[in-house]
């Protein structure tokens, strides 16, 4: 789906992508802030959704978690998805009015869990789906589980029992971390990422009308785009941090810039970077 720069009254600002073409790989229902960023820099974006979420193949060890969720001290929530997960499989169940005796009965959860998130994007989605939840700890200078990880550094974490609920290709990374420091981790799949129906045939088109540079924001649409696509010579990449970065190279993919911060706002400017040869590589 082509999404045309907009157009504003008055003395119109700086708009240092005006007519380039720029390819947003991001989730469908994730993407919005990117593109309003690209938007409003004067790129004509492309929208080809990479990757949709699915329930994990297996949903039983995910399920038993949340049921007994009031016996864990930490919920770890890296992604908006995660916190949706959760929410989707707390409002599913059952209401029983016992939030003591239920942990998140209602929809609710307890109010003896702390909660701890990778950035203020996942912040965000918590606040939205568990109003009025505190969010004990949130990472700040690096997103993702390496920033969440920092922002546990300073946390007695010592026979503390802590659920991270992930995708199925994650590397939970983060586990080993806290489990070092004494942490009882539970590492729990919450939902699967997998590529999106339409995404073949709508890269496709994409790539032969041509663009100008393709962003990525996660390790996983890296793959995807070159499962569906392979490697198109000339596709230069701008990535939201160095998981990505990394995941991209490794693909044989020219990064030519990372998002600093790791934002859609800081992804935007790599772009802007990128196509006006002040590109930092990472």
């Amino acid at each position: 789906m082509i999404v045309p720069a907009g157009s504003s009254s008055g003395a119109p600002p700086a708009k240092p992508l005006a007519g380039r073409r720029v390819l947003v790989t991001r989730a469908a229902g994730q993407s919005a802030g990117l593109v309003e960023q690209l938007q409003a820099r004067g790129a004509v974006v492309i929208e080809v959704p990479l990757l949709a979420i699915a329930l994990p193949a297996n949903p039983r060890p995910f399920h038993d978690a949340i049921r007994a969720i009031d016996g864990y001290d930490w919920l770890l929530l890296t992604s908006a998805n995660a916190a949706h997960a959760v929410a989707n499989a707390i409002g599913a169940r059952p209401e029983t009015g016992d939030a003591h005796a239920n942990g998140a009965a209602g929809g609710r959860l307890p109010p003896t869990l702390r909660v701890a998130s990778s950035g203020p994007a996942t912040t965000a989605v918590i606040r939205s789906v568990f109003p009025g939840t505190p969010i004990t700890a949130q990472a700040t200078s690096r997103f993702g589980s390496p920033g969440l990880a920092e922002a546990l550094a300073l946390v007695n974490l010592s026979g503390s029992r802590v659920l991270l609920p992930v995708s199925d290709r994650s590397p939970a990374a983060i586990a080993q971390t806290l489990g070092k420091r004494g942490a009882a981790v539970d590492v729990v799949v919450a939902y699967r990422t997998i590529v999106a129906e339409q995404a073949g045939p709508d890269l496709r088109a994409a790539l032969d009308q041509g663009i100008d540079v393709v962003t990525f924001a996660s390790p996983s649409a890296v793959e995807a785009f070159v499962d569906l696509r392979g490697i198109p010579r000339n596709a230069t990449a701008v990535v939201i941090g160095p998981t990505t970065a990394a995941a991209a190279t490794a693909a044989g993919l020219d990064v030519a810039d990372m998002a600093d911060p790791e934002t859609s706002e800081g992804l935007a400017d790599a772009v802007v970077r990128c196509l006006s040869n002040t590109r930092k590589k990472p």
